[in-house]
């Protein structure tokens, strides 16, 4: 992507857009949150705004049939109402962790909910295991 950007702009002065549109040329999928193959949602909140969300994570594990199921709320707060968030859920397995996927946060009208079904209960839950989450921050809470 990099190489890119400097070829492309190669002798002459590139502005934020130019990058901008690399990045969307270059974008995996995975970071397409607003499904539109644009990265204009992180730019939006990231580079433009100045916004630091605060997370909140409530969850329950049930146990059924030797397995067990994981359904959480995360809420997210201190953001505009259209700040969109793909936040990563992990789960701690006796020392590895493992990212079960992502959150996605639109806003602060309505929390993100998941279930997941687990073959164990995990030692912990997290949202930032791999610090990879900007926040001011973040509370995990099992709630019965």
């Amino acid at each position: 992507m990099m190489k890119d950007f400097v070829k492309t702009n190669l002798n002459r002065n590139a502005t934020t857009e130019d990058f901008l549109s690399i990045v969307d040329k270059h974008m995996k999928p995975v970071l397409d949150a607003e499904g539109n193959r644009k990265f204009d949602w992180f730019f939006r909140d990231w580079v433009y705004g100045n916004a630091l969300p605060k997370y909140r994570l409530e969850y329950s594990m049930k146990q059924v049939s030797g397995k067990w199921t994981f359904t959480g709320k995360l809420t997210q707060s201190d953001v505009p109402a259209n700040f969109l968030m793909r936040v990563p859920l992990y789960f701690d397995f006796d020392g590895k962790m493992v990212r079960a996927g992502y959150v996605r946060m639109p806003g602060t009208d309505q929390p993100g909910e998941a279930t997941i079904n687990l073959p164990k209960k995990p030692k912990r839950v997290l949202i930032n295991a791999n610090h990879d989450l900007l926040a001011a921050e973040i509370v995990v809470k099992e709630v019965n």
